[in-house]
């Protein structure tokens, strides 16, 4: 992978950029996804004025911008209402994507329910605290101080049902997800007893140190994308993707552009060729000034 570096300063800030050849001459960017957290927000949970704006130059020219995260939608309002992306949203890494304006499902898939009941069986065994997403609802057997900060980060209440299988019985529709949360090095343990058990039965992402989340089969942010742009009569070529973690890796080594934060985890600084600075900063804005915008496409500058 050839990789060019320049340093870009803006103000007091040092953005540390790297890009490749994938900026070809004849390269157009017709939709640009952010994963959330870590990349467009920063460590307060707050999308910079820098990056709204920056947004904000995109969808008046036309080009699309969605948001690719693992949060539901209701845990998205607010950085919809702050950042106004107008295309529909990748919500659960992929397990759906949403009209946020109109509610409309484009894609969705669920667990099913007898291998999500074994699966928590195997998440309570191994010590893991979980949220379970069913529907708009995210249940918890308990309230303890790490579901507490998980509500805090989801900035949605959790609703305690008791022990999680028991309640799954009777809910009145599939799980969407399973967010596995615990001591980071105890994921590696979980996530092949979970593979062990239910192999294709489920998709399996580290989308935090501590957090492990149980997907339906075949679900990833790429997957999602795919549905996304073909819904938009676009190719996956013409997808730009922002984002820091390994769940976000597929994404961005698999569409158009992928860029990666200066604070990602370090596979995906090793895998993604173009990388930007911390989602502290205003990296994206900055990285989006190098992109000229004709006919509802960003252009890179150079071309």
């Amino acid at each position: 992978m050839q990789i060019r570096r320049f340093v870009v300063k803006a103000g007091a800030h040092v953005l540390f950029a790297c890009g490749d050849s994938s900026q070809s001459a004849g390269a157009m960017y017709r939709l640009v996804l952010f994963d959330l957290d870590a990349t467009l927000l920063d460590s307060r949970r707050q999308i910079c004025d820098a990056n709204v704006s920056a947004i904000a130059r995109l969808t008046q020219a036309g080009v699309r911008v969605g948001l690719a995260t693992g949060r539901p939608p209701l845990s998205v309002a607010p950085y919809v209402e702050r950042a106004r992306p107008n295309a529909p949203l990748v919500h659960f890494n992929g397990a759906m994507v949403r009209d946020f304006e109109s509610g409309a499902v484009l894609f969705e898939r669920a667990l099913a329910r007898d291998v999500a009941a074994s699966c928590l069986g195997i998440v309570r065994a191994q010590g893991f605290h979980a949220n379970l997403y069913v529907g708009s609802q995210i249940w918890i057997e308990a309230s303890t101080p790490t579901s507490q900060e998980s509500e805090r980060k989801d900035g949605v209440p959790h609703t305690v049902v008791g022990p999680l299988v028991d309640a799954l019985a009777s809910a009145p529709r599939a799980p969407t997800k399973i967010l596995c949360i615990g001591p980071p090095t105890a994921v590696p343990a979980l996530t092949q007893a979970l593979g062990a058990a239910h192999g294709a039965q489920v998709a399996l992402v580290n989308s935090e140190p501590s957090y492990l989340e149980i997907l339906p089969p075949g679900c990833s942010k790429l997957v999602a994308a795919q549905h996304l742009a073909a819904h938009l009569g676009l190719a996956l070529t013409e997808v730009m993707a922002f984002g820091d973690n390994l769940n976000d890796l597929e994404l961005l080594t698999g569409c158009g552009l992928g860029v990666a934060m200066a604070n990602s985890h370090p596979r995906v600084l090793a895998e993604v060729a173009t990388h930007i600075g911390h989602h502290d900063s205003d990296a994206i804005a900055r990285f989006l000034e190098g992109f000229v915008i004709e006919g509802g496409a960003l252009r890179p500058v150079s071309s």
